[in-house]
């Protein structure tokens, strides 16, 4: 009854909906990716330390240490700003999340809504009906009163 009227209300809000989860589903896999990218230079890292110190046991010419002292603080910046990057990327991906939810709470709402519009215009519907079908009762028994008074 009212679902047909709404029925469009709805169907948008349900594409709104998944709009919203597609980019929630994007935001997260970049977080991902993101968040890998830094595990893999944290790893990088590590690793250049250990063969640097592997290599540096046998001596280092400062010329060497220099370029690798260098080379630690560009990895160091790289870590930092990857850092921020998947600091950043978690915060939208929980923003598009968040935003998702709320629209997925507003459809619901509205299904809701029209379920029980659709519910209380059924029960005045059969309200409607029993009136007539007791006034109908009601006029059959006049009716007879009447002939059989004749």
């Amino acid at each position: 009854m009212v679902a047909h009227r709404f029925a469009l209300i709805i169907k948008v809000q349900r594409e709104r909906e998944d709009n919203l989860q597609a980019q929630f589903i994007k935001a997260q896999q970049y977080f991902q990716q993101a968040e890998q990218k830094y595990q893999g230079l944290a790893n990088y890292r590590t690793e250049y330390i250990q063969q640097s110190q592997r290599q540096g046991s046998q001596g280092l010419q400062s010329r060497q240490y220099s370029q690798y002292v260098n080379f630690i603080g560009k990895l160091d910046q790289a870590l930092i700003q990857q850092a921020r990057v998947v600091h950043q990327a978690k915060a939208a991906a929980e923003q598009r999340k968040q935003s998702w939810l709320k629209m997925q709470t507003k459809r619901k709402a509205l299904e809701l809504l029209v379920q029980r519009a659709d519910s209380a215009a059924l029960q005045i519907l059969e309200r409607q009906q029993q009136n007539l079908s007791d006034e109908y009762a009601g006029q059959q028994f006049y009716r007879r009163q009447l002939s059989q008074q004749e």
